[in-house]
């Protein structure tokens, strides 16, 4: 299949990928507290619903982003949470975490298990009978995961009844969705409302966390200087990822992602806000893509 092939199986049925996330638990009697303490979700109350949130620095930079899995009490009475980590942005998200965790009772460990993502409105179907699966949406139209042995990995992706989708047509799926990706689309340069994740990621009313005050600032007292975008280019090639971003002939920004669309193309791209509420177009080169807000 070709990757718009792809991309169409991901939002019309289902398709599958092997993640090269990284997951590691968090067990301890302190475990939901301190996670509460660090995240910018609400970890207050138990929920069966893995929720997205994000590692921040002091001064509200994004770290990374998360899938949170709330596993409740064992046992012995301990929290267990399981959180699901960009395996590229892995060793700095956990890095963050551990400067902040000193007297808590919580231990990190990475388990030997590989993430099984199937995406797309016929996931839930394609989950094997009997295996305990994830309800995670990475390309907005629904999707389920499983968390499998590293050694079989390969194996039980090649068992499912879906087609397994390669990395580009993963990609124009995620870029259609205009879901932006660490590392790529923001990064330690971004502020959460800048890349668009203020309604998925960020929580306002659950008290303290590292990095929150200037996110709540910027929230209340002003506007993000920059905003990320998806450009609809109808005719023509894909840019290619660090292209200008031009107003009025003066560079406003950078394109972060972009594939190949049909005749078209597809990119996202960091803009600063004042040219998208200018009077001058957006331009890539000489062509005017259509603008829409990630958000």
């Amino acid at each position: 299949m070709t990757p718009s092939e792809e991309a169409d199986l991901l939002a019309q049925r289902a398709g599958a990928r092997l993640l090269d996330d990284v997951v590691v638990a968090a067990v301890g009697e302190d475990a939901r507290e301190w996670l509460h303490g660090q995240l910018t979700v609400d970890l207050r109350e138990r929920s069966d619903a893995v929720r997205y949130a994000l590692v921040l620095a002091v001064k509200g930079k994004i770290v990374g982003d998360l899938h949170v899995v709330d596993r409740g009490p064992n046992d012995e009475g301990e929290e267990r949470f399981d959180l699901l980590l960009p395996g590229s942005h892995a060793d700095a998200i956990l890095e963050r975490l551990e400067r902040f965790l000193v007297m808590e009772d919580v231990e990190l460990e990475r388990l030997p298990v590989r993430v099984l993502s199937i995406q797309g409105p016929a996931a839930e179907a394609a989950v094997p009978d009997g295996v305990a699966s994830l309800a995670i949406d990475r390309l907005g139209h629904g999707g389920r995961e499983l968390l499998v042995d590293a050694a079989s990995a390969d194996a039980q992706l090649a068992a499912l009844d879906v087609p397994a989708v390669s990395e580009a047509g993963w990609e124009l799926a995620r870029i259609r969705a205009a879901r932006p990706r660490m590392g790529v689309d923001f990064g330690d340069h971004t502020l959460p409302q800048e890349a668009g994740l203020k309604k998925r990621a960020l929580a306002f009313d659950q008290g303290c966390y590292v990095g929150q005050e200037p996110v709540v600032m910027l929230e209340h007292r002003g506007k993000p200087p920059k905003r990320l975008v998806r450009l609809t280019f109808e005719s023509g090639p894909a840019p290619s990822i660090g292209d200008s971003v031009t107003a009025a002939d003066r560079d406003v920004g950078t394109i972060t992602s972009a594939a190949a669309n049909g005749e078209g193309a597809l990119a996202l791209a960091l803009v600063k806000r004042k040219a998208l509420e200018g009077e001058a177009p957006i331009e890539v080169g000489a062509r005017r893509p259509s603008v829409d807000l990630v958000e």
